[in-house]
């Protein structure tokens, strides 16, 4: 038997707990054995290039993370270690005994209570299964064709302005306009005031404590989302709304959701969808940008289209970390065990990079046969339940881009958000050239 090893049951109080190693585990390293190897507020490292960092983050199994005061999270990065934590059968978002981080009150709280990726069960199945229906492959492929009319439009608009244009703004935030908006039955016309301010919504996702100004600023992004859903729904018959809204009403009849969760779940389906699909279109141009002969090959064998989009998600994975609070000992890959209540930052982004997963990590491969193994969506209960959506938006980008375009230049480096989670372009200022041009 070892000596008691303190450990933090996620932000709550520390606790002594002792478990027993055996003939094929090894006792958790001590927080000060290993120094983090970067650091995570450095702007360049937000904002830029993290392929180097992650490949340092990769070189042990597990680094401490300290956060604030107490004992450090822990830190893993390689596929084996990532990919089991994410599919954990008992795995949490939030520690045991909690639901939401402390540090969160007022009406971002009662929203958080209902975000599929920040709740446990039970809640997190209960709303799940009043959601599901909507994922089932058959109603998922009704939205190919609106992908289809959405990126028509968009290329169409590139044309009007003579392939000039700010790939994130013109591809990456109107793209998802058509899914969503029929998805949810709102105006297009509402598109831009209700994706203008997205971003500051994301604060609902800090690994840490936000200041006042910060707080604030959540608290009004999420009273202004809870407050256009809430108008939004009284402004119609139940008739006239759509199948998913129709589907959330009749669950809230039946007692399954609150009033609040109904919005909140409304608001999910705008922030999960356009979010994600807003990064990866803005990433898949940068991309081409990059690698200029992909649009050739993709159009000369237009059978590789589904699996270049599962190969950009694991080349530029469009959300970065995620966290889970273990509730029993775990295993790692090295026979080191992280015990129950740690808290565990998963770092998704340098998994997809590990070479002992994916050879040659580093070179976007059209034909790599395990891209879709890649961890871009999750894991276990928490898989993202749009996933499907975005694919089909991406594949139906990258469908049109290569009909229309036989090559995109930059006209200047994009911008991206200095985030460690949500690293995305805010700008990219790219010339696409006509197919038809192309000697």
């Amino acid at each position: 038997m070892i000596d008691a090893t303190v450990i933090r049951l996620g932000r709550s109080a520390m606790v002594h707990h002792q478990y027993f190693p055996t003939a094929e585990s090894e006792p958790l390293m001590s927080a000060d054995t290993l120094d983090f190897p970067i650091d995570l507020t450095d702007p360049e490292f937000l904002a830029g290039d993290r392929t180097a960092a992650y490949e340092r983050l990769r070189s042990e199994v597990v680094f401490p993370l300290q956060l604030g005061p107490g004992d450090p999270a822990w830190v893993v990065s390689r596929y084996q270690d990532v990919r089991a934590v994410l599919r954990l059968p008992e795995g949490r978002v939030q520690p045991v005994g909690t639901e939401a981080p402390p540090w969160f009150d007022g009406v971002a709280r009662q929203r958080l209570r209902a975000n599929l990726v920040q709740i446990d069960d039970p809640d997190h199945a209960r709303l799940r299964n009043v959601v599901g229906p909507m994922f089932i492959p058959r109603r998922v492929e009704q939205f190919r064709e609106f992908a289809t009319e959405s990126v028509a439009r968009a290329m169409a608009n590139v044309a009007a302005k003579n392939g000039e244009v700010d790939a994130v703004q013109d591809l990456g935030v109107d793209i998802p306009r058509g899914v969503i908006c029929r998805f949810l039955g709102i105006p297009e016309e509402d598109w831009q005031r209700l994706t203008e301010n997205q971003h500051a919504f994301l604060l609902i996702f800090a690994p840490k404590p936000l200041g006042d100004d910060e707080r604030a600023a959540l608290e009004n992004i999420t009273q202004f989302y809870l407050d256009y859903f809430d108008t939004f729904v009284a402004s119609k018959s139940r008739e006239e709304h759509s199948p998913f809204v129709q589907l959330l009403l009749e669950a809230e009849d039946r007692g399954d959701l609150s009033h609040v969760e109904v919005l909140s779940l409304m608001h999910t389906i705008l922030d999960a969808g356009y979010e994600t699909t807003r990064t990866s279109i803005s990433n898949l141009v940068e991309v081409l940008c990059q690698e200029p002969d992909l649009l050739s090959v993709l159009h000369d064998e237009p059978e590789l289209i589904p699996g270049a989009v599962e190969e950009l998600l694991r080349y530029r994975t469009p959300l970065h970390v995620r966290e889970r609070y273990l509730v029993d000992d775990f295993e790692l890959s090295d026979g080191k065990v992280l015990a129950a209540g740690t808290r565990v930052i998963v770092m998704v982004a340098g998994a997809n990079r590990d070479p002992e997963q994916f050879p040659d990590p580093d070179r976007l491969d059209l034909r790599r046969e395990n891209a879709s193994g890649h961890v871009a969506f999750g894991g276990g209960m928490h898989h993202c339940l749009g996933a499907p959506i975005a694919r089909i938006q991406l594949q139906e980008t990258l469908r049109g881009l290569v009909a229309q375009f036989g090559s995109v230049d930059l006209r200047e480096d994009g911008h991206r958000f200095p985030d460690l989670i949500f690293p995305a372009l805010l700008s990219l200022p790219v010339t696409f050239h006509p197919r038809s041009s192309q000697g």
